[in-house]
């Protein structure tokens, strides 16, 4: 029988960074001696893949956190006991260059201006990279009783990368709460109820502190193997301390579609995008979509097979270009040159020459061993080691002990990728979902299932743009959007709520503020997702009804009973008919070209956009009626 696994962690993030991406599950709680700083968890990203060779499932959970190293508590209640483990976030990172949607605007040619004339121009992309890693421990103490709380077990107490880590089990919920509170753990009363479930299953809990002299800086995701089990991210507890619409990012490589089992699903409206900014009110659509389902549904943004390759952004002092690189080239890294180094600046230079990735992590790692930043007075390890790296004078022929960073290096970085990069790239299929989801609304714990029938989902939404002269004096006065998923066309006023994009030469209208868009509903279909069958698409009356009675669906089993009548599901939106095309004249020109949008890493700041695209209407945008 199929266990739940039900990874939980602490995700807590700046108020400053845009929500997407960081991730985990569980209850981050505050120790008591801080608790006028609430901790609060605003997004979790979380990987689960599944061997199907030796059928041991492993999760891994990305953790970032903004407040004080002795603020740190992080608590995950888990099926059966866990090998527990390390990493960095390199994988999660990888995984968003190859999965994040993009938002692709291709231009046509000007509608109804005469003589339109159109110069070349270059078209680029941005999108943000990032950087994980897997090592695990060896339990100790296991089995013991606590002596401060004989109800309690101690499974494992150990430490593990920059945590110190205990794995208990007790009865009660008062015997868990009474032992997170004794321990630094400022568990609020109100966990009770979630946590007497988790014991009642027999569940056993995860606490993970930051070892005495570790900073938050140190902080790096979890990992967490058990056997053959069921994917699952428990909200519930999460609830006790997330700030509203969390980003929740789940990763699920496995033998077909991930699918939610006890959600609902959701497919976002491509007209209430901003087509023309990047879509960068994608984020807010999304949340609202959910909503729209009861505040209780994933959208898949990704399902296809694991990507071989990523198109990442490499910038020099001159330009940027768009290279394609291995997603996950875990096979080439190699130390052994490394062990040879005898100087400072030569180990540097070995890596650099051997492409090994130089992320935030493994910078400082670097650091730890070389200290040349410190001896410069520089606190950021990455800008000392890297692209720019420049070999200081003074470190030049200074010797440091090459065994100790070898073994770090390969304990914190190259083995936890060649752990899981087989298992990862050999599963069939690669699910990306987001949920986006406030404390109110996490009153049941997500679990995933495979569907082998259900259609791959690309990342990549196009739309086609081009000027348009409505009027004979020849001037653009508007743009038609098209979107081909939709077969629609529509014209979209030139001043409508116009700004001037990122790198853009004119100020471009907001497409989803034109009337017939902004109150059209934000998800295109709500649906249910099963294991067999295509997808079936929920009335709007129903959506309460089936959100409650799946509520403890597991996979395998049936979500809605037998006997529940559900009424045929009604088309959401009436989409207004295509508009006209305008014809002032018939030499109309133009150049085709693209702009390229993706949705940023969380904690990666404002959206990227390359909108050099919009050079090529330059010129056509200020057209005169000819004389």
């Amino acid at each position: 029988m199929n266990r739940v696994v039900c990874p939980l962690a602490a995700l807590v993030v700046a108020s400053s960074v845009l929500s997407l991406p960081a991730f985990a599950c569980g209850g981050c709680f505050v120790p008591p001696s801080d608790t006028t700083a609430p901790i609060l968890q605003n997004a979790e990203r979380i990987l689960f893949v599944r061997d199907q060779k030796t059928k041991k499932s492993t999760a891994w959970v990305e953790i970032r956190y903004n407040g004080p190293a002795a603020g740190f508590g992080w608590v995950l209640p888990l099926p059966k006991e866990p090998k527990v483990g390390v990493g960095t976030t390199y994988l999660f990172d990888r995984l968003h260059l190859a999965t994040a949607p993009r938002f692709i605007v291709d231009s046509a040619p000007s509608e109804g201006c005469s003589s339109a004339r159109s110069d070349s121009g270059a078209c680029g992309s941005m999108s943000d990279a990032a950087t994980v890693g897997f090592a695990t421990s060896a339990p100790k103490n296991a089995n013991e009783l606590d002596p401060a709380n004989p109800a309690i077990k101690i499974l494992q107490h150990d430490q593990v990368g920059p945590y110190d880590f205990v794995v208990i089990s007790g009865k009660t919920a008062d015997d868990i709460l009474k032992w997170l509170n004794d321990n630094g753990y400022a568990t609020p009363a109100k966990a009770k109820a979630t946590l007497q479930d988790h014991v009642s299953q027999g569940h056993v809990f995860v606490a993970v502190k930051l070892a005495n002299g570790k900073g938050v800086d140190e902080i790096k995701p979890i990992s967490l193997e058990m056997d053959d089990a069921e994917p699952c991210v428990p909200l519930r507890l999460t609830a006790i301390a997330a700030v509203d619409d969390m980003a929740v990012q789940v990763f699920v490589a496995g033998p077909g579609r991930a699918i939610p089992k006890n959600h609902l699903h959701v497919q976002v409206n491509p007209a209430r995008l901003d087509w023309l900014h990047g879509s960068g009110n994608y984020a807010q659509v999304a949340a609202a979509a959910i909503d729209e389902a009861a505040g209780r549904a994933f959208i898949t943004e990704f399902a296809g097979i694991v990507p071989k390759t990523v198109r990442e952004t490499v910038t020099t002092e001159e330009f940027s270009s768009s290279v394609e690189t291995a997603f996950l080239d875990y096979t080439s890294i190699d130390l052994t040159k490394l062990k040879s180094a005898e100087q400072l600046c030569q180990a540097v230079e070995v890596l650099k020459a051997q492409k090994f990735p130089i992320t935030k992590e493994t910078a400082a790692i670097l650091e730890t061993h070389l200290k040349i930043g410190s001896a410069q007075g520089i606190i950021d390890p990455l800008f000392v080691y890297g692209e720019k790296w420049a070999c200081p004078a003074t470190a030049q022929n200074q010797p440091f002990n090459t065994k100790n960073l070898v073994e770090q290096l390969t304990k914190e970085f190259v083995k936890p990728l060649q752990d899981m990069g087989p298992i990862l790239t050999a599963a069939p299929k690669l699910t990306r979902l987001l949920l986006r989801i406030s404390p109110a609304e996490m009153t049941k714990d997500p679990v995933f299932a495979f569907s082998k029938e259900l259609p791959d989902v690309s990342r990549e939404s196009k739309a086609t743009v081009n000027p348009v002269c409505r009027k004979p004096d020849f001037n653009v006065d508007a743009f038609r959007l098209t979107l081909p998923g939709l077969n629609r066309s529509w014209v979209v006023d030139s001043t409508l709520n116009a700004t001037v994009p990122p790198g853009g030469f004119q100020a471009l209208p907001n497409t989803a503020t034109d009337p017939r868009f902004k109150t059209a509903p934000a998800a295109l279909v709500v649906e249910l997702l099963d294991e067999t069958g295509p997808a079936k698409p929920i009335n709007k009356e129903d959506i309460d009804k089936v959100d409650l009675a799946i509520a403890g669906a597991h996979w395998g089993q049936l979500q809605v009973p037998k006997d529940m009548v559900l009424k045929v599901a009604e088309k959401r939106w009436a989409m207004p008919v295509s508009d006209a095309v305008f014809s002032n004249s018939t030499n109309s020109s133009g150049s085709s070209c693209s702009l390229e949008a993706v949705v940023p890493a969380s904690g990666r700041g404002a959206l990227r956009i390359s909108l050099i695209l919009f050079a090529v209407f330059a010129s056509v945008w200020t057209v005169r009626r000819r004389s």
